[in-house]
């Protein structure tokens, strides 16, 4: 069950790395000022502002916004269970 958790954290981690890159690159596309080493560290800091974006453009959230969170709690629940596992 420890490599289930393990492929699942994993995944997880993946998903939020494309995922704040996408988010990342359309705001600097959008003309937001987004930094090199932010791409890792500072996402959340720019979630309102492409909340914000994306609702101006089309009427609703982007997909990597919820693809950001979710895969965020999962990275959380995955690491739990991978700890507790052990």
């Amino acid at each position: 069950m420890t490599r289930v958790f393990l492929l699942a954290l994993l995944l997880s981690g993946a998903a939020n790395l494309v995922c704040s890159i996408r988010l990342l690159r359309e705001l600097a596309a959008a003309g937001v000022k987004v930094h090199f080493f932010e791409i890792r560290w500072q996402v959340h800091k720019h979630l309102p502002a492409y909340r914000k974006l994306t609702r101006e453009r089309s009427g609703r959230v982007g997909l990597p916004y919820y693809g950001y969170i979710g895969s965020g709690i999962a990275l959380v629940v995955s690491a739990a269970l991978l700890l507790w596992s052990l």
